[in-house]
């Protein structure tokens, strides 16, 4: 392996915070790829560059002459950029990257990152991904057609599936997901592994009034089939304001699969699964990385949230058993 400029932004982006947990979001990766980097690099170089110590990570005798010559080098090359200006294989290539709001976001932003660098030849320009979230799964649609974004992450209620725009291509990612209940942690049935939905009738609700995945219209269908009519009480699209709702036990809301408990809130399923989404990649034909790539990483950065939620976790045990299935 050769060493290049952007192994030496690693070695010293760790010494600079001595820590590679700390180093790892600001480099834009994983914590184990990180380590798996710097073990490369040490491989390359012949001798250990760092060791652990009471205080964190600090470099060895060779790793500070290493470091040295490093901070030189970049030195060097950061003066011949302003002095020649950006050229076209400095820019980095953008993707502008949607998605409903939740948990899934901040994880797959950094497996993409990786994965482009595993497959990017030294040619490519590096990647850039900026973030956009929107409640409503319309509008991110509307923004991907439109060319505001190059790709969003959506989900669909089986069942009540909105139709894509012309020219939209779309991958499944998780092809069945559970809606849970969020209730209370002293609300009765928070005690329960499972709740069933007509247990809920007399309850309030609260809802996002900008959602259209698994929001007001799907929860008075599945209730009436359940044998009643929500009550729905307030309409909020802001999630701390929501929160307060539940954790003081004003209301019960839907809530996703992979929402995390605490702070007064438990995450409980529904027996039957009366509401489940399909969660699904769209991109536009100009979308600037691979779909194949976002879909990839997707699927792998959701399968590090099941565990975030007991409920969830058991929910996943049950219907796939121990073993994760490809998605």
């Amino acid at each position: 392996m050769e060493l290049e400029i952007r192994h030496l932004k690693v070695l010293t982006t760790i010494a600079d915070h001595g820590s590679i947990t700390k180093a790892a979001p600001i480099l834009g990766v994983s914590q184990p790829s990180l380590t798996a980097q710097l073990r490369r690099i040490e491989q390359a170089m012949g001798s250990p560059l760092f060791e652990r110590s009471r205080n964190g990570i600090a470099p060895t005798a060779f790793g500070r002459t290493v470091l040295a010559k490093a901070r030189a080098v970049l030195t060097e090359m950061a003066d011949l950029r302003i002095q020649q200006g950006p050229s076209d294989e400095d820019r980095a290539a953008e993707l502008r990257l949607g998605a409903l709001p939740g948990p899934l976001l901040p994880v797959v932003l950094p497996r993409i990152a990786e994965l482009y660098d595993e497959r990017r030849k030294p040619a490519q320009p590096s990647l850039d991904v900026h973030a956009h979230t929107d409640s409503s799964m319309a509008t991110l649609l509307a923004l991907v057609h439109a060319g505001r974004l190059d790709a969003a992450l959506i989900g669909q209620t089986l069942g009540h599936e909105l139709p894509l725009p012309e020219g939209i291509k779309h991958a499944v990612v998780v092809p069945v997901e559970p809606v849970f209940v969020a209730l209370a942690e002293r609300h009765p049935l928070a005690g329960k592994q499972v709740v069933e939905l007509a247990e809920l009738a007399g309850e309030q609700w609260v809802v996002d009034p900008q959602e259209d995945l698994g929001g007001a219209a799907y929860l008075r269908t599945a209730c009436r089939e359940a044998g009643f009519e929500p009550l729905i009480a307030h309409e909020v699209n802001d999630v701390g304001t929501a929160r307060g709702f539940l954790s003081s036990g004003q209301c019960i809301s839907l809530a996703q699969a992979t929402s995390q408990e605490g702070r007064g809130i438990v995450v409980r399923p529904l027996a039957g699964d009366p509401l489940a989404v399909r969660l699904e990649l769209a991109w536009s034909q100009d979308c600037p990385v691979g779909p194949e790539l976002l879909r990839r990483a997707a699927a792998e950065a959701y399968l590090q949230l099941i565990d975030r939620n007991p409920s969830y976790q058991r929910w996943w045990t049950e219907h796939y058993g121990n073993e994760r299935p490809p998605l």
